[in-house]
């Protein structure tokens, strides 16, 4: 499919789910490049994308020792629900001693106010939304 016909398709999907766009192509490019200059290692995240209905990777539930995609998985930004970032990576130092967990949660946090991001902390991750649902007040 190619790449006009495929956004159209998201876009009809975002219409009728009545999705609100929360992120913008500026705003993901902001928070992509500041990640991949500023911090020591991109973070690994959880991707929901508009058009599929479970989510990448499929469990996400304790720290891991892969880094995060930050160009092609977030790509294409329009077709980005949301992500659910994990700003820790556990690090093996050998078979004798204890991984070592290095978080840069903070440093990952300054990165969400300096460019203005919306987000909230839930748990031990910190959630990135392209769309929400709408609600009734």
């Amino acid at each position: 499919m190619d790449r006009d016909r495929y956004k159209a398709k998201v876009m009809n999907a975002v219409k009728e789910r009545q999705l609100t766009s929360i992120m913008n192509k500026t705003k993901w490019k902001e928070l992509q490049t500041a990640v991949l200059k500023i911090l020591p290692f991109p973070p690994p995240f959880q991707a929901k994308y508009v058009l599929v209905e479970s989510t990448s990777p499929n469990e996400f539930e304790e720290d891991v020792w892969y880094v995060g995609d930050w160009v092609e998985g977030l790509m294409p930004f329009y077709d980005v629900e949301w992500i659910r970032v994990r700003p820790r990576r556990i690090v093996n130092i050998g078979r004798l001693i204890s991984p070592e967990v290095i978080d840069i949660t903070e440093e990952f946090i300054g990165i969400l106010k300096e460019y203005s991001i919306p987000y909230h902390c839930s748990s031990d991750s910190i959630y990135i939304y392209g769309y929400t649902a709408q609600t009734d007040k």
